[in-house]
């Protein structure tokens, strides 16, 4: 049987209004290791010490409101991101996370700076070591359309294992790599929280059950446009 998943990404709308949340501007944290591009922040966490206190919320574009209406449970960033898979996260949505099953992930505390007053707030970062659970002996892969993530064509391949999907996407002249046939490991079952490059943050149904029942803000949940098979299951 085949298993879903969705996508978990920053809404960027504000429900209601017409104006885009803000997002938080990090140059202000006071430990600039956070900002390091030499480091492989990617596979690698931040050092302990990182805090993200301070962070101010600002808006984007080209007409952005005069001042900040509000803050949310998830913010991008502006100006100086963090070289990672980092997100920023509310103290609620942090709190909601750690119930679930999250490898290789860590957060940071920080705060938020708005009206006058300093919010808790933290950044949440995911290791991307997505590939650990992928059965490369039956997984096949294809040429994929970047923006809407669907498979293009019948042409697929089996890789080894990771290394190989870059080159193979040159030599193809590809998009982007996707799956054509997406089987994981057994471990994969119990996973909540899996980034996977191109796809973004993929989120079991049962987190995106609890988010959604939270009615946590500034966050969008969309079907992955790929099932999920499992290796001891065919």
């Amino acid at each position: 049987m085949n298993m879903k998943r969705f996508i978990l990404k920053r809404d960027g709308k504000d429900k209601g209004t017409d104006s885009v949340y803000p997002d938080l501007n990090p140059e202000n944290i006071p430990s600039q290791y956070a900002l390091n591009r030499t480091q492989n922040y990617f596979s690698t966490f931040l050092p302990d010490d990182t805090s993200f206190k301070g962070m101010i919320p600002e808006y984007i574009g080209d007409n952005p409101p005069k001042q900040v209406h509000t803050i949310c449970d998830m913010h991008d960033f502006i100006r100086k991101k963090p070289y990672a898979q980092v997100y920023s996260v509310s103290k609620r949505f942090k709190e909601l996370l750690e119930k679930f099953t999250i490898p290789n992930t860590k957060f940071y505390e920080g705060s938020v700076v708005w009206n006058e007053k300093e919010y808790p707030y933290f950044v949440w970062h995911i290791l991307t070591q997505q590939f650990s659970f992928v059965d490369f002996e039956k997984s096949l892969f294809c040429d994929t359309n970047y923006f809407s993530k669907d498979a293009i064509g019948t042409e697929y391949y089996k890789v080894s294992d990771f290394s190989k999907l870059y080159p193979l996407k040159k030599e193809k002249k590809w998009d982007m790599w996707g799956f054509y046939r997406a089987v994981m490991k057994p471990e994969f079952r119990e996973v909540d929280v899996y980034e996977m490059d191109y796809y973004g943050i993929v989120i079991s149904e049962r987190l995106k059950e609890a988010i959604e029942s939270a009615q946590l803000t500034n966050v969008s949940i969309t079907p992955c446009p790929i099932e999920f098979e499992i290796s001891d299951q065919i």
